[in-house]
């Protein structure tokens, strides 16, 4: 159990959660080659990244900074000596070796050492009786995480021995500090924004993990060959960044045999599915696949219960290799077929905090216009022109099919839909926070009132209108084929595996190929590597030319996909059967609510009302197109019910139900808004319009009566309407009644038609 840590290791720790990780971080180099471990020794770009920074902000502090001496890398034992005493009269100390000379307390217990720990920055305050002193990290980053508060803690608790070991009177801020990028700047300059955060919480978890965890953790054998090492890990999309990828990667390697390929190679299996798994008895791909009934045993947890069906039908389409059909029978997240596709790729720096790339691709007529705009500097405004030009392009297109089909409408001639179509959600929402950063620029303003003018606000009035979800604008197609298939692929976010997959079963013709500067195991959007070698002009890293081609290679496979789904739902309606793809999309005709040339704030407002409401709306729709039992074992429905009496009270139709065992653990209750009663015919409970004639009031449960029964109420209007009572009619002697929670937006139309106003009272 030899071994030591560092506050990397703690920090790394509570980043990761991975045994293996920090097993072989506390391990000794000669252990690593031993065994022998396969790692990336390079720097990571993070960590330079994040020492540039550090340096161009301890340079530029006005007040004395003790340094190391030249060509040093950390403050020598008498320099630190003389800091903490307060021989040395500078206020920071930066790159201090807090490394004890005896053996800290929360390691008790284990033979573990700590090594060299530096934190970036401390400062002392002797303006009072006893010095104060504040520990402080310098973070290449937009947040001050957890993990970063407990390397903080980590530094501290070691602040503390160094000074109890000098005799030092002096006291430590109860309060560390993480300096990070500011919200509205870059990393290119030395400004800073600073986070203060109470330590108490963080030092618990530090002494924790030490006290509890560390120890268990060092003593896990690790030994060469096949089943020699015991730590548990788990591959996923946050080991990119994890130097021991390489040794783990071959574990999920797709040249392994079912029998031996682990089974993180799954998409959607966490690490405590995995752990559940382990418990079980079930270990790799195959026998995960061959695992029924998994998600019924005792202690596997909620998630696995809740999702056992589908990694088990992932796991055999990675056995069988080739793409399986799931259970679910549709998807409400996109239309069945559009006249004009729009594709869009979006790419973000996260640490520059700005897009940095668009791809607009309509398709009409068979024919792609793709456009790409590659934003190659920091630089705010460079990032507002290039919306602009996109957004000028898509709603020009949107404007000529408005126009068409207005003409249409007219004359009784064919008319046109249109659909914007994401990879990943993540794009949109990058391009929504982009929108949001360029609120004060006259032109992004009025391009966001444009957009929202897709969304109708006449439209948002109490049930059971609701006519405008036939509005909904956009798809991310990744959550459309994790729907409807299970692919042999590892992660299902990662387009280059997914296209691949649908390539190799002749699904699509255009898989997205990677260059190899732009190839990533788990995502296929810019890495923070091209994209800061971009913005630095590095010789070595793709230049603008480049990253055009990787984002049109890129929406080409998009549009593929979404073709191949397109096809996949006219093959299902030709079969006879219903369709995969439910989305009811009408001739596209924007709206005149917001007038974009006479902006004012307050119609800003009201389209974020307008928006919210939306998303609200499509979030409930999506839930509710999952199959019945994924609702109900997700808690969010009361499935396969037998009616038991049915009586009129006045203007109310009382109804009792027979609840079966596996619908008892549902989360809906009394006095939950928004409740519909259906036979789950999808053509009822995903239309919007036919929810106020089928909405219910729950009774709550009466202590004598057996928990097994409930009660519910509807009017009796809705009862006595055609809707409901060809449910009933068709439904009244079996056991097919659900309960589900639609979507209630009691403030959202209020608040808009409240703005509304304001914005009247406010014109000439």
């Amino acid at each position: 159990m030899a071994g030591g840590i560092s506050a990397s290791t703690v920090k790394s720790w509570f980043q990761y959660r991975c045994e293996r990780k920090t097993r072989y971080d506390i391990m000794e180099p000669a252990e690593q080659s031993a065994i022998p471990l396969l790692s990336d020794q390079r720097e990571q770009l993070w960590a330079q990244l994040g020492n540039a920074y550090e340096d161009r902000i301890v340079l530029s502090l006005g007040s004395p900074v003790l340094r190391p001496f030249a060509g040093k890398k950390v403050l020598t034992e008498e320099q630190t000596r003389g800091f903490l005493t307060g021989a040395k009269t500078e206020r920071y100390a930066w790159q201090m070796n807090l490394r004890p000379k005896s053996a800290p307390l929360l390691l008790a217990g284990t033979s573990l050492q700590v090594r060299q720990t530096k934190p970036d920055l401390i400062r002392v305050n002797r303006s009072g009786a006893r010095p104060v002193f504040s520990v402080i990290d310098i973070k290449a980053t937009r947040k001050a995480t957890a993990f970063h508060k407990t390397q903080v803690a980590f530094y501290v608790r070691l602040l503390e021995l160094a000074l109890k070991e000098l005799g030092v009177d002096a006291e430590i801020d109860d309060h560390g500090e993480v300096w990070r990028i500011p919200d509205n700047g870059t990393a290119e300059g030395a400004d800073y924004q600073t986070e203060r955060f109470l330590l108490a919480p963080y030092l618990r978890m530090v002494d924790k993990f030490c006290r509890e965890q560390i120890g268990a953790i060092a003593s896990v054998p690790v030994e060469p060959g096949w089943g020699g090492d015991k730590t548990f890990f788990h591959v996923y999309f946050k080991c990119e960044q994890c130097n021991y990828l390489p040794h783990c990667e071959r574990s999920i390697a797709a040249d392994l045999p079912p029998e031996r390929r682990d089974v993180s190679a799954v998409a959607g299996v966490s690490h405590e599915a995995k752990r559940a798994l382990h418990a079980n008895g079930v270990r790799t791909v195959a026998a995960l696949a061959k695992a029924e009934g998994i998600g019924q045993r005792d202690g596997v947890g909620w998630t696995l219960q809740r999702r056992a069906d589908q990694l088990r039908l992932r796991a055999r389409a990675l056995v069988e290799a080739r793409p399986l059909r799931s259970r679910e029978e549709h998807s409400f997240l996109m239309p069945p077929r559009v006249d004009i596709a729009i594709h869009l790729v979006v790419d973000h720096d996260p640490v520059d905090d700005m897009l940095t790339s668009i791809g607009l691709l309509v398709r009409k007529g068979g024919v792609d216009q793709p456009v790409i705009e590659v934003i190659e500097r920091a630089d705010r405004a460079g990032e507002a022109d290039a919306m602009c030009r996109i957004f000028t392009l898509l709603l020009d297109e949107l404007g000529a099919i408005d126009a068409l089909n207005r003409a249409a409408l007219d004359s009784g001639a064919p008319t046109s839909t249109t659909h914007i179509f994401f990879y990943e959600p993540a794009e949109a929402q990058n391009l929504q926070r982009a929108i949001g950063r360029h609120l004060d620029d006259p032109r992004i303003r009025a391009g966001l009132l444009h957009i929202v003018r897709i969304f109708p606000p006449e439209d948002v009035v109490p049930e059971p209108e609701f006519r405008g979800a036939h509005h909904l604008p956009a798809t991310a197609v990744r959550n459309v084929v994790e729907q409807l298939y299970a692919l042999p692929v590892t992660v299902s976010y990662d387009l280059r595996q997914v296209s691949a997959a649908l390539a190799d079963a002749a699904l699509i013709a255009t898989p997205y190929q990677p260059e190899a500067a732009f190839a990533r195991p788990f995502s296929s959007l810019l890495s923070i590597e091209v994209i800061r070698g971009l913005r630095e002009g590095r010789a070595d890293s793709p230049d603008a030319i480049a990253v055009g081609r990787d984002v049109a290679a890129r929406l080409a496979a998009l549009s593929s996909i979404v073709d191949w789904l397109f096809a996949a739902d006219a093959a299902e309606r030709g079969a006879g059967a219903s369709g995969l793809q439910r989305l009811n999309k009408k001739p596209f005709i924007f709206h005149a609510s917001f007038d974009p040339l006479d902006v004012v704030d307050l119609d800003v407002l009201r389209a974020m009302e307008v928006l919210e409401s939306r998303a609200g709306l499509l979030d409930a729709l999506i839930g509710l197109a999952q199959p019945a039992s994924q609702r109900r074992d997700a808690g969010r429905c009361i499935a396969g019910m037998k009616m038991t009496a049915n009586k009129r009270h006045g203007g109310r139709q009382r109804m009792t139900f027979y609840v079966p065992p596996e619908s008892l653990m549902s989360d809906i209750t009394a006095g939950d808004l928004g409740l519909i009663l259906t036979d789950d015919d999808p053509d009822m409970r995903l239309d919007p319009t036919a929810w106020g004639d089928c909405a219910i009031n729950l009774w709550r449960r009466r202590p004598d009566r057996p928990e097994r029964f409930l009660t519910l109420d509807m009017s009796a209007a809705a009862f006595d309407g055609p809707v409901f009572q060809q449910m009933f009619n068709r439904s009244a002697d079996k056991s097919v009644w659900h309960i589900d929670r639609s979507f209630t937006d009691i403030n959202g139309p209020r608040a808009a038609a409240y703005i509304g106003a304001l914005i009247g009272s406010t014109q000439p």
